[in-house]
């Protein structure tokens, strides 16, 4: 049985072609969910993000959407082993067919991203990892439709394909107000950027993030982010 344990939950990952990673601990630790009520998780695996999250804010009510069958039975099931499942919630099924009858003032996924057509010849696998899966222009239309006025959008993406999201989120009609380079290793390039946007705009502030230092060591910043998670030190 794989699973992945948290500081204040497990996860178990046996069924989702998509494990626990770096991407997930970064995203799920930088998010700011402070104020918010509403959580929309995009693509949920398995669960990581919302949970993370729901340890964060005790007043969130989050609902995950995942495609895959088998991963969003193993999300709801550690949503169900957590100290918060009152206020979590997963459905099965493509978020760009899902009908809401509410918006959201957090919404925030790890998606799928790799654009190029050699997809990987497991199924499940190429659709947790390929953007064909939920393609960029209709995901960030559908999330304009859904975020409050005041509400903040969170995604990590490759550096490669940041600027795709920059200009889909403006011809959307939201602003990216923040976003953090990520670079896997000190004086290393930048592999990941995390995007924060809003439909109010602000002005925009850019950061950066390094996970290991030269020596391999995980850096200060790194061990800070992710304190309140890992259940050892790292």
């Amino acid at each position: 049985m794989s699973v992945f344990k948290f500081r204040h939950f497990n996860i178990l990952q046996a069924d989702n072609p998509m494990k626990v990673g770096t991407d997930a601990m970064i995203l799920g630790s930088i998010i700011d969910a402070s104020g918010k009520t509403r959580g929309l998780d995009i693509g949920a695996g398995t669960g990581v993000l919302s949970l993370m999250i729901a340890q964060r804010n005790p007043a969130i009510e989050i609902n995950a959407v995942e495609i895959d069958d088998l991963a969003s039975t193993e999300c709801q099931s550690n949503f169900d082993t957590s100290p918060w499942k009152e206020r979590l919630s997963v459905h099965s099924g493509d978020f760009l067919d899902f009908t809401f009858d509410e918006t959201f003032d957090l919404i925030f996924s790890n998606p799928p991203y790799y654009q190029t057509r050699n997809e990987n010849l497991e199924h499940r696998k190429a659709a947790a990892r390929h953007e064909s899966s939920l393609p960029m222009k209709e995901m960030v239309t559908r999330i304009c439709e859904l975020l409050t006025d005041q509400g903040d959008f969170w995604v990590i993406v490759p550096s490669e394909v940041a600027e795709v999201w920059f200009d889909e989120c403006r011809n959307a009609g939201l602003f990216i107000n923040l976003a953090i380079d990520v670079t896997g290793k000190e004086e290393g390039p930048v592999k990941r950027i995390i995007l924060r946007a809003s439909a109010d705009k602000k002005p925009e502030e850019r950061r950066t993030l390094t996970i290991r230092n030269t020596d391999g060591e995980y850096t200060k910043a790194y061990k800070e982010l992710t304190r309140n998670f890992h259940d050892r030190e790292v």
